[in-house]
This record gives C-alpha cells, structure tokens and sequence, in this order.
C-alpha cells in the first residue's frame, strides 16, 4: 500500500447578521441571525508525491475569480499546484448574498444589505482552511463507501400543453446514492470525512432568515458525532453537492425536516464507512480539462420577444375604451412581453460583459477538474449539471467510486441534458451554454477518466 497524508481544518466564515441573504428572488426580509454556522471545510491528501486540496464552502456558488484567487493564495503558501485543487460550494439557499463572480475593488460604493469588507475576507478564509488542512497533515488510510439515500426528486413536471413547471416528479430520474470517503490515522480513529449526493440545499424555503448549511449541515454534523471523538481531535467533513441542477428535496419547510434527512444520511455514510475496506493504493492524480462550451443562440427568440413587445405597445396605444378591464388587460399582455424580452437581453449582456466569452466564436471558456486517488474519482463539474448526466459520469466502469462534485472552480449556471431543451423550463430559459454542451461535458470526463484509470 502507497503512503498516504492527509490533514483537514475548517474556518467559519462568519458572515455579519443582517444582510440581505441569496437563493430565492421572492424572500422578504434581512438575515436575522444564525442557526449554525457557516465555514470553509478543507481536505488535504498526499502520497508522497503529490497533493490535492478539496474545500467545501458553505454558500451558493463561488465563481472562477474568486476561486482561482483562493487556489494562487494556497499555492504560494503550500506549493499546491493550482490544477490540483477543488473549491467546491455547498450550493445552501440560507447564506448571504454577495458577488459570487468577483470580490469587491477597494473603490467599490457600498451595497445595500452587503458587507464589502466581508466579501473581500471569502478568499483569505477559504484558502486558510486549506493552509491549515496542509499544516495538519498525518499519516492515514482511506476507506470509500456508498449507502442509500433518497431525499433528492426529480423536479421538473410536465404539465399539460408540455409546459414544465418546478414541481415533485416523482417518475423522474434522481440518484439514490450518497458517496463517502473517509480519512483514518493508524489507531483508526477519523480525521475527515468526505460526502456527495446531488440535492438542492433548499429544505429551508424563503421564509428562513437564519444562516444555515441547511440539510447538508447536519448530515456533517452526524458524522463528525458519530465518530465519538474528544472535541480536540473531532473530524473535520466536507460535503460536495452532487449533480442536483434538476434535483430538490422530496421534503421541504423547516429545520426539523432538514435535521431528520441530514442527520440519516449522515448516520448512512458513517456506518458504510466502518465495514468499507481500505482503499488499497492511494496515488493521486490530478487533470484539468478546458472546456469550451457554445453559448445558446438567442437571436431568433430575441427577435420574436421584440416583435412581442411591439405589438402589445402598440395594442396599448391604440386602445380607446377608457380605464376599463381591457385597458388592464393590455397593459397585462405589455408587462408580459416586456419581462420576457427583459430576461432574453439580459442574458445577452451577461455574455457580452463576461470575461470568459469570446463573442465572435460564441464560446464560453471553463473547465472540469479530476481527481483520482487509487480506486477512487472525483470530477468537479464547473455548473449545476443534471442529474442524468451525473449519473452517466458515475457509471464509468473505470472506479470502483466516482463523486460527481458540482459548483466546483467555477459557475456557468445550468447544464441541462440535450432532451431537456426541446422541452423548455426554467433552468433551460436561464442555461448559457448550447444544447449538447452537457453530454460534451460528460464525454470529455468519460473519456478522462478511462484514461487516468487506465
């Protein structure tokens, strides 16, 4: 068996009560407080000859910016080589909004129901988890596991007329799976634990004004427990969201129904881990892939939306009925096709202003990140990737386990699968990228992987 290090830390990150919180566009209300606290989570593993770092930040989503801040700072401090490591976002609905694409300049005006200054710390907190999981490192082994779960649904329903509406589909794929990783020292004591499954962190809806990990805070909660260790050597764990851009909890609404599923699937991962074998050889490889993924087309559904809006301006100045209902019904109609077009250019300018874009080609640039650690594979998905597609990365033949961690070194939005399209929704009308550009991703990581377990 390979020598193995590992080494893990967590740092809070502490964000000041009151702001203005992100996940949900129709919450009312400032942050009131904190129900458990969020942090930054770091894993640390070393072979002898090379290292990869995993963090697991508990907020919405981290654009490239701000992680390939993080990773130059661990580099400089530890000489972890930047394509080597992951910073993953939770993906919890309860956490403070701030720019999850850039941290503030120096001369930014202030934002109401943000702290600047806060934001400015993301990357220096995040990076000193990882600092000081690389401080920390011991010798271990590693054990890999997977248990059944099923708090993630299928969330798109197809209505009659086959529109799509944000609903429990309970015919629906979803995975049934949660994946873990555990860290042991000699004694067999843990050091860290490492979880994946694909669910929404939206138990808690939009009257939650309390910051929290949500489901996902307590499963690492249970784990980290039900090791039994002193509160000085207790493990660090790091959950890694899963392929959930079309999964949400089958159950919703309150800290009690988080806890109850948290809590199983925490208890589920510990336990598998205890009967898991070692895992036998732990080298480490690391692979960064480019990807350059086609934007979605927007001209012709731009130019029916202005024909839309065309029309109904010029129903509204038409109109000679007085202050009636027909008049409220125009202006209805007008609203409509002004918020259509609204999304539609907005969508086009975010392309234009992003630094990723190369208009002319109509390309956006990112990329996926691998990890193999012996038996083991961990493919960071730069996006919230359908669960279909999740699913097909897991099935490679080439690891016995295969983490699918989304949110990771980047956020291009959804990644719908191509079938997705035809039928329309939400997270295809609000997806960048083309049709396709989902089994692209899935056959470069596909074929990746056949290769380093090769």
């Amino acid at each position: 068996m390979s020598p193995l290090y590992a080494g893990a830390a967590r740092v809070k990150l502490d964000p000041p009560v009151g702001l203005a919180m992100i996940g949900y566009g129709n919450r009312v209300g400032r942050n009131a407080g904190v129900h458990d606290d969020l942090a930054a989570q770091a894993l640390v593993l070393d072979d002898g000859g090379a290292k990869v770092a995993i963090a697991g930040v508990d907020v919405l989503a981290l654009g490239k910016r701000i992680a390939d801040d993080v990773r130059e700072r661990v580099g400089a401090s530890t000489g972890i080589p930047a394509d080597s490591i992951l910073i993953c976002a939770t993906h919890t609905h309860s956490a403070p909004a701030f720019n999850i694409f850039a941290t503030p300049r120096a001369d930014a005006n202030r934002a109401d129901g943000r702290d600047l200054e806060w934001e400015r710390a993301i990357p220096a907190k995040i990076a000193s988890a990882i600092v000081q999981a690389h401080e920390n490192l011991e010798s271990a082994t590693l054990r890999a596991a997977s248990t059944p779960f099923t708090l993630g649904i299928h969330r798109r329903l197809m209505r009659p007329h086959r529109q799509i509406q944000l609903a429990a589909n309970r015919s629906g794929p979803a995975d049934a799976e949660a994946m873990a990783l555990g860290a042991y020292r000699p004694n067999g004591s843990p050091l860290a634990f490492l979880m994946n499954y694909p669910c929404h962190g939206v138990v808690l809806c939009e009257d939650n004004l309390l910051y929290s990990r949500d489901w996902p805070g307590f499963a690492m909660d249970e784990i980290e427990s039900a090791a039994g260790s002193s509160a000085a050597r207790r493990p660090i764990s790091i959950f890694l969201q899963g392929a959930t851009g079309n999964i949400d909890p089958h159950s919703r609404g309150n800290f009690e129904v988080a806890e109850q599923y948290g809590r199983a699937m925490g208890r589920g991962a510990f336990d598998a881990l205890e009967h898991a074998p070692s895992i036998a050889a732990s080298r480490i490889a690391t692979r960064r892939i480019a990807l350059n993924l086609k934007l979605k087309d927007l001209g012709a559904d731009l130019a029916v939306a202005r024909d839309c809006a065309a029309q109904t301006q010029a129903s509204l100045d038409n109109h000679r009925g007085g202050d009636g209902y027909q008049l409220k019904r125009l202006r209805d109609h007008h609203a409509q096709s002004l918020s259509a077009l609204g999304a539609l250019e907005a969508l086009e300018e975010q392309n234009r202003r992003d630094r990723r874009v190369d208009m002319a080609r109509r390309e956006l640039a990112t990329a996926m990140t691998i990890v193999t650690v012996g038996n083991l594979a961990i493919v960071g998905i730069p996006g919230e990737l359908f669960v279909e597609l999740g699913l097909a990365i897991k099935a490679t033949p080439h690891f016995d386990q295969t983490f699918v961690a989304g949110y990771c070194n980047d956020l291009i939005g959804y990644i719908p699968t191509r079938a997705a399209y035809a039928e329309g929704g939400y997270e295809v009308d609000t997806a960048r990228i083309a049709a396709g550009s989902g089994e692209t991703i899935v056959n470069t990581a596909l074929s990746a992987l056949a290769a380093m377990g090769a």
